[in-house]
């Protein structure tokens, strides 16, 4: 796997098992972040770590701030590069940008039920890693 840019073909899964490593254990909104970051990357036609900009909304409180470990990780988007910004707001969502393009991508309520506020739901990452898209979240093209 390259470092230097995220390659379409690469599989999730060798991505998660990344996340994993940098994260410290299999979570679901680790998997999460992980899909949501490739989406964007997608849509965006970007293939992330430059020229691209991330916008989580999580703040940073787990499990939902463990959404940020995957988003870094599928778009290359630092703290330390100054293209990852973390709100305090609360939601399972992020804002994306690439050139004049942007998304806003938000995980399905029906998703955030079933996973809990506190505690390991390692079991369920499983579930996101083989969901569609359109079954784990809502988009805008910005």
């Amino acid at each position: 796997m390259s470092f230097l840019a995220i390659d379409p073909a690469t599989d999730v899964r060798e991505l998660f098992a990344f996340g994993v490593r940098l994260h410290g254990h299999p979570g679901p909104f680790l998997a999460l972040g992980i899909r949501m970051g490739l989406l964007a990357l997608h849509l965006l036609g970007s293939v992330g770590y430059r020229g691209i900009t991330a916008e989580v909304e999580t703040g940073t409180k787990p499990p939902l701030s463990c959404l940020v470990d995957g988003v870094q990780v599928a778009t290359g988007c630092t703290a330390g590069k100054g293209n990852l910004v973390i709100q305090d707001l609360g939601r399972a969502a992020a804002t994306f940008r690439a050139g004049e393009r942007g998304v806003r991508i938000e995980v399905r309520p029906e998703w955030l039920s079933r996973l809990p506020s506190e505690g390991a739901a390692d079991h369920l990452a499983e579930a996101v890693l083989a969901a569609s898209p359109e079954e784990l979240f809502t988009w805008t093209l910005l």
